[in-house]
């Protein structure tokens, strides 16, 4: 007994992640081994359908055999409208649906343009988000989400993301110990970023080929390296020092599939190729908990949302859709000055712009920010990043000029899905007819919609947002590929079937009887857990 306590006490002394800490400056926590914590994995983008997929195929390993041995179960998560990571995670974080109306907006008080990955705008509506709602990550770590959700510490995040922070929170001492202490994972990660990188050059080539645009697939490579591998590494390194020290809560995101499936679509191979890096990262972490001597740690693995297979408007009418609708709004406004609007038209993939956001300094990104952002009301503006946009139209539109324009929008311009705002209910329009959206919900999404009811009802919600536009236009067609408004091949913002079902990996002693769960659903099991409401004896005691 007397040795056994020797080795453990010798192993904790010689441990690599103690010292990490030490020369890090993590506190160690004093908490008893057998105080909750609990563990949060977001998978960005993988749709309940591609999971299982992964599942199958043995791309998911650890999770697959936690799944088969009992430990866990999963089930549909909805991701809310418009299904994107601040939309959810403004409802898990802090308890507000659909807090905003797409990725891409327009702030109307501000009459500034917003992307939801800029610091400034990530900041903005966290401050908001702040004053609505109990934050949910209060006194936890975060890293590499949108928003910090109240965390004492958030890295890689968007509202904290700028390469002066990163630069300023590295000590090239410190930087040179830490790589001696853990040498084994620098050359594995090494020799992951050299296969990654031949992966990313055979498709950067085979990119080309099929006609896409040289330069968009050049920057893919470093970006597909630094989203897939390094920071992927770096957060799962955080991740574990966090509950090495007992940090009560701790939230983790890894980009790398989402990314991967908006450029090559989430059924692919390269998109599906990332998942195995994700499930190694989620090994480690949940090894890292399950052998901490802070607390006693339950670990929660979910995506925000799904994706859709999609096809690029551009390539299938021959016109980028903002000059479409542009054109539109100028033929039954002949009068109207063709103003062209102070926006850019050939928006970036989300791919290249979020990787751009990580990695640019603050003063680039503010004047990026400033150039794209003010926006006139004298003329239309149109935001349209992915299959979600919104149409802003000058002065004070009377309601038959809506009508008639977004008649217009469905018949000339081929858009799938237009919504508007009329009185107090939505009209939605779509090549079948014109339908009350939350009355006749099946009519516009499909009857084989899984979350129909739900979708129409957030749907609408994002319609009367105070920032949405005018017009709301959908790349939605429950009987057609889906289309985006943006370059790419996978896409998520919208209402779809793939887009709105991701999934949520439970350990069964949390578990609900829920045939799905939402975001806010999530968030009070995760509030009912750190408040002690969940019996660690009785799991069918839980008020879940």
């Amino acid at each position: 007994m007397h040795l056994m306590r020797t080795v453990q006490w010798f192993r904790k002394i010689a441990s690599r992640n103690k010292w990490s800490m030490r020369l890090l400056g993590l506190p160690q926590s004093d908490t008893a081994e057998d105080v909750p914590g609990l563990v949060l994995i977001q998978i960005d983008g993988l749709s309940m359908t591609q999971f299982q997929k992964a599942l199958q195929a043995g791309r998911l390993p650890f999770l697959e055999k936690q799944l088969r041995n009992g430990r866990w179960g999963y089930k549909p998560m909805y991701s809310g409208m418009p299904s994107t990571t601040p939309a959810f995670q403004g409802e898990l974080f802090y308890g507000v649906k659909s807090c905003v109306p797409a990725f891409e907006f327009i702030s109307r008080s501000e009459q500034k343009r917003h992307v939801s990955f800029y610091p400034q705008t990530a900041n903005r509506i966290g401050d908001r988000l702040e004053k609505s709602g109990t934050p949910l990550l209060s006194g936890g770590h975060t890293y590499a989400t949108i928003f910090t959700g109240g965390a004492a510490q958030a890295r890689y995040c968007s509202q904290t993301m700028t390469l002066e922070s990163i630069a300023s929170a590295v000590n090239p001492l410190k930087l040179v110990f830490l790589l001696i202490l853990h040498t084994g994972k620098f050359v594995r990660i090494l020799g992951v970023t050299i296969i990654e990188f031949f992966l990313a050059v055979t498709d950067f080539f085979r990119g080309v080929v099929q006609g896409r645009k040289f330069i968009k697939e050049l920057v893919f490579i470093p970006a597909r390296i630094l989203i897939c591998v390094i920071l992927r590494e770096l957060v799962s390194f955080r991740t574990k020092l966090a509950v090495g020290s007992g940090v009560p809560i701790v939230c983790a995101s890894f980009l790398g599939y989402d990314e991967q499936a908006h450029r090559r679509n989430p059924d692919s191979m390269f998109a599906h190729w990332s998942l195995k890096g994700i499930d190694d990262s989620i090994k480690d972490i949940c090894k890292a908990a399950d052998q901490s001597d802070c607390r006693k740690y339950k670990t929660i693995i979910y995506s925000d949302h799904g994706q859709e297979t999609v096809t690029w408007y551009g390539s299938r009418y021959g016109i980028p859709v903002k000059e479409a609708i542009r054109n539109a709004f100028y033929e039954l406004n002949p009068d109207e000055k063709h103003a062209h609007s102070g926006s850019y038209d050939n928006v970036l993939d989300g791919l290249y712009k979020k990787a751009r956001a990580l990695i640019m300094n603050r003063r680039f990104s503010e004047n990026l920010q400033k150039d794209s952002g003010p926006v006139s009301g004298d003329k239309i503006e149109i935001t349209t990043m992915g299959p979600l946009g919104h149409v802003y139209l000058p002065g004070t539109p009377t309601r038959d000029f809506i009508s008639r324009f977004a008649q217009t929008l469905i018949r000339s311009v081929h858009i799938p899905l237009v919504l508007y705002r009329d009185d107090h209910s939505i009209v939605a329009m779509n090549q079948h007819g014109t339908f009350d959206l939350e009355q006749q919900f099946l009519m516009v999404l499909g009857k084989d919609h899984p979350f129909a009811a739900q979708t129409a009802e957030d749907l609408a919600r994002v319609c009367r947002h105070p920032d949405a536009g005018d017009i709301v236009i959908s790349g939605w067609d429950p009987t057609d590929t889906p289309l985006s408004f943006n370059i790419e091949s996978g896409a998520h913002g919208g209402p779809g079937w793939e887009e709105t079902r991701g999934m949520v990996v439970l350990p069964q002693y949390l578990n609900t009887k829920k045939t799905y769960l939402r975001a806010r659903d999530l968030r009070h099991l995760i509030q009912d857990y750190r408040n002690g409401y969940v019996s660690h004896e009785h799991p069918e005691n839980s008020q879940l």
